[in-house]
């Protein structure tokens, strides 16, 4: 059953918001209109009868007449006072017994019926559909995958059974949400859970297990689940998903290889047949400092550098572009130009000290990271983590600059703060950065949009739980390899649109129009054509391989309308 602060939260939401500003707007009018009753009154009965009456006597008398509560103690004896009377009588007639009332019914009452007749917890989808996405649970992470699914034009549907969150995604969205128990056999054949192209599971450990048995026990359609708890992972296999993400691992790892400065790893963060694209930072290569003309990277390596990342700023280099030791390189090659790259940048940090403020599943995934470097590190909490008892945390609020100024931060080479609070997150930043300034921070963010706020309070590198996970699970669906997307960074692929045929990729203007860089051209039966010249040609049939972020992406779909 229902809360009475649910139902009224159907007012603050959708159509039903905006009419409340009409609303707002009508009692306005009408508290102005008993003002200006109430001045006329006092004119008037000074100036035909002689009588003086206080502005809340007008007031008084204004209300009554518009109600048509009738006339009591306070009237007029002229003619022009009994015409004042009558229009004022009319005008409450209208404006409060007819209109409003009516607009009440019309803007709020009406439609919270009809929604209420109209909505249905759950759904039957037609018997021919296939090759949809089915998404089990909502939270930030499903948030982020629907946008990514959106964008692909892939057809999908919300399974939740959070009533108030499947009646804000059908209204304000568009979403197609099935809001009942997830332990509903019944629903699973309703969605056509056979024919499903794939199945996104994002529920808690044990619902994730006991949804896999009863979809194994129906059809074998691909299940792809996260694990909140890397100990669950076999479970999570024997239970019958196909892929299982550790994200908490994986989060943890991708933290602890940005803080350190002991070596410089590169990361794949797409493919393409061939064709990999992969980031790694400046800081610790022979590339600090110099600018890329100096690094030569692509004459030692045959890497063609595609972009560079500071501090979530994008940028397509040139030759005089100046590598910072904050920098990520955004690469596009084969691996074994990779591997060349990977080799020159192999020197080890003789000193290194990571700071982790945070003992949560994450910090602790951090921690066992640093630890198979190995790399020291302190740890910071304000409470114990009961769940881990192979790491040492020191207890403590690490708000308090004294604490971390006792605990050696200005030791730190690197710091990693991975609370579950972003506000926190985003005062612990930059608390750090004034503590330490040069300390290389990367920060977790536990919603996107926090991303902008840690990246001004002074993080090099921010991660979102909730894109990393999107991104690894549209992966999945598209069989990518790719395992990281630097945050704020999108790699994407477009068919060529027809408008470019035969241009040349100065002339097809796709980098001033929308911002993205095109990283790589595919040709059927050719190996992909990495980093292309502006002076190449653009051909029926080729594929596009664009680099830049969500908005740009869009851009690009606006500008370029190929139908997907």
């Amino acid at each position: 059953m229902k809360t009475l602060s649910a139902e009224l939260a159907y007012f603050l939401r959708g159509r039903a918001k905006q009419n409340l500003k009409l609303l707002w707007f009508y009692c306005f009018f009408l508290l102005l209109l008993v003002l200006i009753y109430a001045s006329l009154f006092r004119y008037l009965m000074l100036h035909l009868e002689g009588r003086e009456y206080s502005f809340i006597a007008g007031v008084y008398w204004a209300i009554t007449v518009m109600t048509t509560l009738g006339f009591g103690d306070i009237t007029f004896h002229t003619d022009l006072g009994y015409i004042f009377a009558a229009v004022v009588t009319i005008s409450g007639v209208v404006f409060l017994l007819i209109v409003l009332p009516f607009g009440l019914v019309s803007l709020f009452l009406a439609p919270w019926i009809e929604q209420r007749l109209r909505y249905r917890p759950s759904f039957t989808l037609p018997a021919d559909t296939s090759d949809h996405v089915l998404i089990f649970g909502i939270n930030p992470t499903s948030r982020a995958l629907i946008h990514n699914l959106e964008s692909l034009s892939i057809p999908f549907y919300v399974i939740t059974d959070d009533y108030q969150e499947s009646l804000r995604l059908e209204e304000e969205e568009g979403i197609r949400v099935a809001c009942s128990p997830v332990n509903d056999k019944k629903l699973l054949y309703r969605i056509q859970i056979e024919s499903a192209r794939y199945i996104f599971v994002n529920l808690s450990d044990t619902q994730n297990v006991n949804l896999c048995l009863m979809i194994r026990s129906i059809c074998n359609t691909p299940i792809a689940a996260i694990a909140n708890d890397s100990e669950h992972l076999e479970l999570l296999h024997l239970a019958g998903a196909n892929k299982v993400v550790p994200l908490t691992r994986l989060i943890g790892r991708y933290l602890g290889v940005r803080a350190t400065t002991q070596g410089a790893l590169a990361h794949i963060i797409d493919s393409f047949g061939l064709l990999k694209i992969a980031e790694i930072p400046v800081n610790c290569t022979p590339f600090a400092g110099q600018t890329l003309e100096q690094a030569e990277i692509r004459q030692r390596t045959g890497m063609a550098v595609i972009g560079v990342m500071d501090r979530g700023i994008f940028t397509v280099p040139s030759k005089d572009t100046l590598l910072a030791s904050t920098s990520l390189l955004v690469l596009a090659g084969t691996s074994e130009q990779l591997t060349r790259l990977e080799q020159l940048t192999g020197e080890q940090a003789e000193d290194d000290l990571v700071f982790i403020l945070g003992h949560g599943r994450i910090g602790c995934a951090a921690a066992k990271f640093l630890d198979h470097i190995p790399v020291p590190y302190i740890l910071i909490d304000e409470a114990e983590n009961q769940y881990c008892d192979k790491h040492i945390a020191i207890i403590g609020d690490a708000t308090n600059s004294q604490l971390l100024r006792k605990s050696g931060i200005e030791q730190a080479k690197g710091l990693i703060v991975t609370t579950n609070d972003d506000s926190t997150n985003v005062f612990l930043t930059l608390s750090s950065r004034n503590a330490n300034p040069q300390v290389r921070i990367v920060a977790r963010a536990n919603t996107e949009e926090s991303v902008a706020q840690l990246y001004a309070a002074g993080a090099d590198f921010v991660v979102s739980n909730a894109s990393v996970g999107a991104n690894i699970l549209t992966n999945i669906l598209e069989s990518k390899e790719s395992i990281f997307l630097t945050e704020g960074l999108t790699i994407f692929r477009r068919k060529l649109p027809v408008k470019l045929e035969g241009k040349t990729i100065e002339e097809s203007h796709i980098r001033p129009l929308t911002g993205c860089s095109i990283v790589a051209l595919e040709i059927q039966g050719v190996s992909p054509y990495a980093s292309p010249p502006p002076d190449t040609r653009l051909e029926k049939g080729m594929k596009l391989v664009l680099i830049g972020n969500s908005q740009q992406e869009e851009q690009f779909s606006t500008k370029f309308s190929n139908k997907r």
